[in-house]
C-alpha cells in the first residue's frame, strides 16, 4: 500500500505519504523498509525530509507497534526528528503487512530552520516542532480511568506545549483525534470539540484498536500557528 497527497493548511503546503509494511523476515526490517521508502518518496515529490513535521505509525499488535517505534526512533533522527505518534489497528493494514507509517513534510525553503523542543525528561517523542511559523505537537495520551479525565490531562499538557512554542490555543489550526473502538464516536467528538474555546481547529476522528498502553482511549495530535 502505497498513498501520498498535497494538503494545504493554514496557507501552508504539506506532502502526506503513507507506506505500508512488506512482509519480511523481521518486524524491523519491514518498518525500517517502509518508513525509508516514505521518506524517498517525499524527496522525489519535490520536498525535504529535512521538513518532516510529523510522523504515524499504525501496528497489527501491540508488540509491532514497539519494534516500529524503535526503528523510528533509529532512522528519524537528528534533523529528521519530529512529532510522532503511534498505534495498533490491525484491520487498517494490507494482508500481508504488520505495519504502516504515514509521514508529513512541510514545502517550505531550506532558510526555514526546522527546531525540535524535547520533554524533560527526555523521551521518545519531542514535545514539538517548529517550522515556518508553525508547531506540530506529537501525541498526548493519558491514562486516568474515564475518557473525560483522560481529555482533562491532555487538555492541560497540550496548554502547556502550546505555551512553551510561544502560542495560543486561538492559533490551533487542526487536531487529529485518535479515539478507541470502545468509545462512542459522537460523544467523542462533542468533548474534544469543546476542549479549547475560542479555537476554530479542523477535528478529524480515527477509530484505533490500542495505543501503547491498554488503559489509554484516546491521543490527540495538534498543529497550530504561531503569533
Amino acid at each position: 500500500m502505497f498513498h501520498s497527497s498535497r494538503q494545504t493548511l493554514a496557507g501552508r503546503e504539506f506532502f502526506h505519504v503513507t507506506v505500508a509494511g512488506i512482509a519480511a523476515e523481521t518486524a524491523q526490517k519491514e518498518a525500517r523498509t517502509a518508513i525509508e521508502a516514505a521518506l524517498t518518496a517525499i524527496e522525489a515529490a519535490g520536498f525535504s525530509s529535512k521538513n518532516l513535521v510529523r510522523s504515524r505509525l499504525f501496528a497489527r499488535d501491540a508488540q509491532v507497534r514497539r519494534i516500529a517505534s524503535d526503528v523510528r526512533l533509529e532512522v528519524l533522527t537528528g534533523a529528521l526528528r519530529s512529532a510522532s505518534s503511534s498505534y495498533v489497528d490491525a484491520r487498517r493494514l494490507p494482508v500481508g503487512s504488520s505495519m504502516c507509517v504515514d509521514l508529513v513534510a512541510l514545502g517550505v525553503g531550506s532558510h526555514a530552520a526546522k527546531q525540535v523542543r524535547e520533554y524533560i525528561p527526555h523521551i521518545a517523542p519531542p514535545m514539538f516542532v517548529t517550522v515556518d511559523g508553525c508547531a506540530f505537537l506529537s501525541g498526548v495520551t493519558d491514562m486516568s480511568d474515564r475518557f473525560e479525565d483522560q481529555l482533562v490531562c491532555i487538555r492541560d499538557t497540550i496548554l502547556n506545549s502550546v505555551a512553551q512554542a510561544g502560542g495560543t490555543t486561538s492559533g490551533i489550526v487542526n487536531i487529529d483525534a485518535h479515539i478507541a473502538r470502545t468509545l462512542d464516536a459522537d460523544h467523542a467528538w462533542a468533548a474534544i470539540s469543546a476542549l479549547f474555546p475560542g479555537s476554530n481547529a479542523r477535528i478529524s476522528l480515527t477509530q484505533v484498536d490500542g495505543y501503547s498502553a491498554p488503559q489509554k482511549l484516546v491521543e490527540l495530535e495538534t498543529t497550530l500557528v504561531l503569533g
